[in-house]
């Protein structure tokens, strides 16, 4: 963990943890001894991220299990109960392996190897600000009720291409079956992908 040398409890150059939702602004980044490096190295992993996120929702200590199965389930898309072993290994391994402690080294984290325990640490809030902006489309119900809205509007305009078929205005059909299309198109990679 980094701190700084020679910092004591009481101290007021002692960086303290910051109360859960408050702004941290650049130099309390600074007074905390831990550099942007040092915090966009953490989070520029999207597994980091989820973990910073799942400890930041209210789950201020768990163990190394818990913690792999609730990301497993975050990065497939499934419920806890649904995860595989094998989903849940390889999620576990990372964490064990190479994650946590460089999680640990920068404070973003306390892991407690021997244990199995990973809890908030003195750097964890540090990371909330940046968490926020941190917007996944997997996550995001506004994508899906778009590409729904989207399908139910390419649905609507097909009607016309089809009954326009019977008609004689053969530009008219041609552009609107290339819109449908394109709506169809555009629509099913958004909410497939």
């Amino acid at each position: 963990m980094i701190a700084k040398p020679g910092a004591k409890a009481g101290d007021p150059e002692s960086p303290g943890p910051e109360p859960a939702g408050s702004e941290v602004e650049p130099a309390e980044i600074e007074r905390a001894q831990i550099g942007f490096d040092q915090l966009f190295e953490i989070l520029k992993n999207k597994r980091r991220r989820r973990v910073l996120r799942y400890l930041l929702e209210g789950e201020e200590e768990v163990t190394l299990d818990e913690l792999a199965e609730a990301i497993a389930a975050r990065e497939t898309g499934k419920d806890v109960k649904q995860i595989t072993s094998q989903e849940r290994k390889r999620v576990y391994v990372g964490l064990y392996q190479c994650h946590l402690p460089k999680m640990d080294d920068y404070g973003a984290v306390s892991y407690n190897k021997p244990r199995g325990r990973i809890a908030t640490a003195e750097h964890t809030d540090l990371f909330e600000r940046y968490l926020s902006a941190d917007v996944e489309a997997e996550d995001s119900d506004w994508t899906r009720y778009h590409s729904m809205l989207s399908l139910a509007a390419a649905a609507v305009l097909v009607v016309p291409v089809v009954l326009g078929a019977i008609g004689s205005n053969v530009t008219l059909q041609v552009v609107t079956a290339l819109l449908v299309g394109a709506l169809v198109g555009v629509s099913a990679f958004r909410y497939f992908a």
